[in-house]
């Protein structure tokens, strides 16, 4: 298990350790803040380029200017604030919404509801279903079609004319498929993501923990009790006989043994324990809040279950602090115990002593 420790070590130390659970709404939020601000830097960047190439308005064109460096100013206030940093939605959801009002501002501002400017709406609405999903995005699409309507209305136009409904119609529906692709696509991204985040940490056979993910869960465990001063016990096992299993009764049989032994682990854990398959017919567990004493109390337990499905483990135990002031010399201590046991004839807990 040492020269394993080190080689997964060594891993880390090179990639780091993907989240166990996938977190879309997390992922959208701080994954997505400082593109969030690039488009709307490049929302100003369009509307400052056409206000050097058409000039301002010669009604309200101080007023479209000012509002045009007001949203600059909350964009960049927003990004030195860090809002997005505990994940709140409703932030990214008003960035939406105030690039929506920008938009409806300055097309009233400019008379150019059913010119090229109209696309800018396009931005608000694919930061929308980047980041808030379907729902939301077809609302602020809604929004949208209002705003244009009522665009149309202030800038004395007859609405209720087929040349004066259908761009706004053509815009609102390509809004539409943009919006709900775009949300749809990145839905689909999350699933895959989930699917392959699972594959990374859990073991195929068992559906348990594999080793990295069990070190990822353990070193915030073993911090918090350094912190804390609380015991945790770790608990290494490993089945005895497998190799017979399998040269006399088929894989097939070791692994439905290695299932079996499986469901009682499962059984006997507490909810706020941590179970893994570390390999082969190695298993790991971390109890939290149990010293020596009461981790070989629960393996006991363990070990006489067993027996009604004709298996045999041994198992070793350590705890924190009576036998390692690290992780990794826990680890050790346990695997150390459990080969003693298994030496001492298998189907035992052992707790090996430190000098």
């Amino acid at each position: 298990m040492a020269a394993l420790d080190q080689r997964d070590n060594a891993m880390s130390d090179q990639d780091p350790l993907p989240p166990l659970e996938w977190d879309p709404q997390g992922v959208q939020i701080q994954g997505f803040s400082a593109g969030l601000y690039q488009i709307e830097w490049l929302l100003v960047t369009i509307v400052m380029l056409y206000l050097v190439i058409m000039g301002l308005p010669d009604e309200g064109g101080l007023g479209v200017l000012t509002a045009t460096f007001g949203y600059f100013g909350f964009s960049l206030l927003a990004s030195r604030l860090y809002f997005f940093g505990e994940k709140q939605r409703w932030l990214l959801a008003l960035h939406t919404w105030a690039m929506i009002v920008f938009i409806t501002w300055f097309l009233y501002n400019t008379e150019g509801v059913t010119g090229p400017l109209a696309s800018l709406y396009l931005l608000a609405v694919v930061t929308s279903a980047l980041t808030l999903g379907v729902l939301v995005t077809m609302l602020e699409v809604a929004a949208i079609a209002a705003c244009q309507l009522l665009l149309l209305h202030l800038l004395g136009t007859h609405i209720l004319t087929t040349a004066n409904l259908a761009p706004v119609g053509t815009s609102i529906v390509a809004l539409l498929i943009v919006g709900y692709l775009t949300a749809a696509l990145v839905d689909a991204i999350h699933v895959s993501n989930r699917t392959l985040l699972k594959m990374a940490s859990r073991d195929a056979l068992t559906g348990l923990f594999n080793r990295r993910a069990f070190d990822d869960l353990a070193k915030p465990i073993h911090l918090m009790a350094r912190r804390s001063g609380r015991p945790y016990c770790v608990i290494a096992m490993d089945m005895d006989g497998l190799k017979r299993i399998n040269d006399t009764k088929g894989h097939g049989a070791g692994d439905q043994a290695i299932r079996g032994l499986t469901q009682r682990l499962v059984e006997c854990k507490r909810s706020s324990d941590v179970l893994a398959r570390y390999g082969g017919d190695e298993f790991v567990m971390l109890l939290p809040d149990t010293n020596a004493a009461g981790g070989r109390n629960m393996m006991q337990r363990l070990v006489n279950a067993v027996k009604d499905d004709k298996l045999s483990i041994s198992v070793g135990v350590a705890s924190y602090p009576e036998q390692g002031e690290s992780l990794e010399e826990l680890l050790d201590h346990a695997d150390n115990a459990m080969y003693f046991s298994k030496a001492s004839g298998g189907n035992r807990v052992s707790i090996r002593a430190v000098a």
